[in-house]
């Protein structure tokens, strides 16, 4: 039993060092992933924030300041997406979907572990990213948006 643990070990350890995480003056290598609309979420060389939310204390911070500043997403070239892994499938067809396509902006919706794992994270931070180009400026940490 213990060879058979230490074998797992053994074929395991090389996928975590394979993982990284985006950090700055990377290039970013955005994974596909779909929005509340089933469209893919389209990242162009024009695109200037990345703007992620883990948890949905953040999710309706960001939802607030959005109500608010109805055009930030377009008039800064952002993205907003958020960390679904943690949302059961049901609860996410069921109800929050048919509440996210009632905005007027577009969600991007990590579904895949490996992805939300490529974006930076502070724990109870929202996370920005600032691009140039498809290239990481400035990771930048926020507890409010």
């Amino acid at each position: 039993m213990k060879y058979l643990y230490t074998l797992c070990l053994f074929l395991l350890l090389p996928l975590g060092l394979f993982s990284s995480t985006l950090k700055e003056g990377a290039s970013i290598q955005f994974p596909i992933i779909k929005d509340q609309f089933e469209k893919t979420v389209q990242l162009t060389p024009e695109t200037q924030q990345i703007i992620v939310a883990y948890t949905q204390a953040q999710g309706s911070s960001i939802k607030t300041f959005l109500e608010s500043h109805p055009h930030y997403l377009t008039e800064n070239n952002a993205l907003y997406i958020m960390d679904a892994t943690a949302v059961p499938s049901m609860v996410m067809s069921l109800f929050m979907m048919p509440k996210f396509k009632k905005y007027p902006y577009a969600i991007g919706l990590l579904e895949k572990e490996k992805d939300v794992a490529y974006f930076p994270k502070k724990e109870e931070f929202i996370t920005i990213i600032h691009l140039n180009n498809l290239s990481v400026t400035k990771i930048e940490f926020k507890e409010a948006f």
